[in-house]
Parts: structure tokens; C-alpha cells; sequence
């Protein structure tokens, strides 16, 4: 006797499977005296590693050793990382929607270190922005350290006129004092000009080569070059 069909119909339920969920991630804090230290290390690699880390994290910018920590690198051998190093003190007076990126109190401190610039740090700088190797800082940035340094102007025209001072290094003076429109380096400026240019006509006018003044004839073409900028602006 054939067996009775069951009435009950059997349906294969599919059933989603339940999505693993992955744990969360954790990412470590950056201790900036960990990271401090080997920023400060003697082998260049360590301090590209401690420079990264130092940098990598909001909350770690805005402790008040990283800036020191900056500064007190500015003389470092290796021009890219130096680049770098320029180019984080000026990120701490960027604005964005018309708003500074970093709080009045760190700014504070950035500014107690640029206070505290001399002619080495100048010359640190200056070094940046005729290497190829350095990327160096952007206009933008330097304007804004040069704004909170003290005297910049008359220091960077002392620098343009100094003789013991690299030609290359005078050049870039005049150029960084042009492109950030240094009103108060005029006058030094114009100065140097007159006895730059009074010094080669004297000896033209007595028949003698001016062997002894190469610098300041390959001076004169980059100091008048910012002299036009600095009296356009000023017109």
C-alpha cells in the first residue's frame, strides 16, 4: 500500500549569517618624551622616526615640549629633515575657515621660541631655500615665523650685507626679505645699494678691475631685484 504524501511542505530557510564583528582596533598614545628622544638621537634615521611620530598626532603637537623640541633642532645636519622641521613651527599659526588650527596657549609657546631667535637660526633657515635636496618650507610658512620673530627685517638686511657671510646666503636674505614684503629692511637695503654701486664706480672711474668686489657685483642684480618688490609694494 503506497505511503500517504505528507501535507507538510518543508521550506529551506535562508539564514543571514551573522556578521563577525572585528575588534576595535586600539591605537597607541605617542608618548612625546619617547618620541622626543629619538628625535634627539645621533643617528638621523632615529630622529626621521621620532620627527614622524612627534607629528603624526593632533593631541601630540599640542604638548608644549614638541615645539621646543623644534627649535632646539633647527641646526640639524640633514637639510630635508630640517625642511620638515621649518615647516611644523609654521603649521602651528595655520588658519583654517578663518580660524588658527592650534590653540592660543601652544601658539604661545611657539612664539616664546621664536623670540629667542638669533642670526644661527636665521642662517638655518636661509640655508633651506636654495637646496634641492631640503623641500624646504614654503613662503607662506616662513612669512608667518618671520612675523613673530623680533627684528627680523634688520637682521636679515644685516645678513644681505654682511661680507663674511656666504653669497648664496646674502642672496637668499634678499630674497626671503622680498618675497615676505619686509617693509623695515628698506632703508639698510638701499643703503647697501648706494655703497655697493658707489664702491664699482669708483673703481671704474680710477681704470681699475674690481677684482676685489666679485660678491657684491653678483650681489647687486638679487639686492635690486627685492628693492623693486619691497617699493611696489610700498606704492
Amino acid at each position: 500500500m503506497p505511503r500517504p504524501r505528507s501535507r507538510i511542505e518543508f521550506q529551506l530557510a535562508l539564514v543571514e549569517p551573522t556578521p563577525t564583528r572585528l575588534p576595535q582596533r586600539v591605537v597607541p598614545a605617542v608618548d612625546p618624551w619617547v618620541a622626543g628622544e629619538m628625535f634627539l638621537s645621533a643617528h638621523v634615521e632615529e630622529r626621521r622616526r621620532g620627527l614622524a611620530l612627534l607629528l603624526g598626532s593632533e593631541a601630540t603637537r599640542r604638548s608644549p615640549l614638541v615645539p621646543q623640541l623644534l627649535v632646539s633642532r633647527l641646526d640639524e645636519a640633514d637639510l630635508r629633515l630640517r625642511g620638515q622641521i621649518v615647516q611644523a613651527l609654521g603649521d602651528y599659526f595655520e588658519e583654517r575657515d578663518r580660524k588658527y588650527r592650534y590653540p592660543a596657549d601652544i601658539r604661545a609657546v611657539v612664539v616664546g621660541c621664536l623670540r629667542r631667535f638669533d642670526q644661527p637660526q636665521l642662517v638655518a633657515v636661509l640655508e633651506l631655500l636654495h637646496c634641492r635636496e631640503a623641500a624646504g618650507p614654503s613662503f607662506e610658512t616662513l612669512q608667518a615665523l618671520l612675523e613673530r620673530i623680533p627684528d627680523a627685517a634688520a637682521r636679515l638686511g644685516r645678513l644681505a650685507g654682511d661680507r663674511t657671510v656666504a653669497l648664496e646666503l646674502r642672496c637668499a636674505a634678499m630674497e626671503l626679505i622680498g618675497c615676505a614684503g619686509l617693509q623695515d629692511a628698506l632703508p639698510a637695503l638701499t643703503s647697501l645699494e648706494t655703497r655697493l654701486e658707489g664702491h664699482t664706480a669708483g673703481q671704474l672711474t680710477l681704470g681699475l678691475v674690481a677684482v676685489d668686489t666679485p660678491e657684491d657685483e653678483a650681489l647687486l642684480p638679487a639686492l635690486k631685484e627685492t628693492l623693486r618688490r619691497l617699493r611696489e609694494a610700498r606704492a
